[in-house]
């Protein structure tokens, strides 16, 4: 799953930025617990669960 592209299927808010639900981005890390270290197209990071996330097609 690490550098898999992703989309966003909720809204979640990190580190005071705000992502929503249709953002992209792509995982850095996969952490135990369903965890993921995300980097947002905005550059900013993001810690989704995988149940929060849809795979995009590359």
């Amino acid at each position: 799953m690490r550098g898999s592209r992703i989309k966003l299927i909720t809204d979640i808010e990190a580190l005071g930025a705000r992502h929503r639900a249709g953002d992209l981005g792509t995982v850095e890390e996969v952490h135990t617990g369903g965890y993921l270290t995300v980097r947002m197209d905005d550059g900013r990071p993001n810690f989704p669960t995988r149940d929060e996330v849809s795979l995009e097609p590359t």
